[in-house]
């Protein structure tokens, strides 16, 4: 069994990305984590706390519109977890705050079964044509009750659950 965590628009606040990430790691080590930007440097200074739990943990991560000195890293990471392929975009170039089908069809187009994004600040979780659209929203905004993270299980037969993850008390 894989473990996948995604945050995205961390904006700075390491603090809240580091709390994110400790409570992720309860029960389980995280396998893969993915940064959906606007805070990329952000996940860069926290990598190797996820690494040291699990030394064969991989992280992604895509370069956001806030993310103005960080033009070494991608605006679309694609990579996989036990077989299914997934995709990490922020999605501002995607006009994720108006539509998604752009989103997917660049997902069709890479053969994606798995997409994260950002950029809204707004959480969302469905599957269309599919395709699971994971946003974990705006990891800036810490409050008992709103979700902190999305986090995605892939067992060795390819089988995704996805669950967008609160806050803890």
């Amino acid at each position: 069994m894989k473990k996948i965590i995604a945050v995205s628009d961390s904006h700075g606040n390491r603090d809240l990305l580091r709390n994110a990430l400790s409570q992720a790691a309860q029960g389980s080590p995280i396998d893969l984590c993915v940064h959906c930007g606007d805070g990329v440097r952000d996940m860069d200074s926290l990598a190797d706390t996820i690494t040291q739990a699990n030394p064969h943990a991989r992280v992604y991560t895509a370069r956001g519109n806030c993310d103005l000195a960080s033009f070494d890293v991608p605006t679309l990471t694609l990579f996989e977890a036990n077989g299914v392929p997934m995709m990490v975009t922020h999605g501002h170039l995607f006009g994720v705050k108006h539509e998604l089908e752009s989103l997917l069809c660049v997902a069709e187009a890479r053969k994606a079964k798995v997409v994260f994004f950002g950029h809204t600040h707004h959480p969302f979780l469905e599957t269309v044509r599919g395709i699971t659209l994971i946003n974990p929203g705006a990891i800036c905004a810490q409050m008992p009750g709103n979700i902190a993270y999305a986090q995605v299980l892939v067992d060795a037969g390819g089988k995704v659950r996805a669950d967008l993850m609160k806050w803890l008390d």
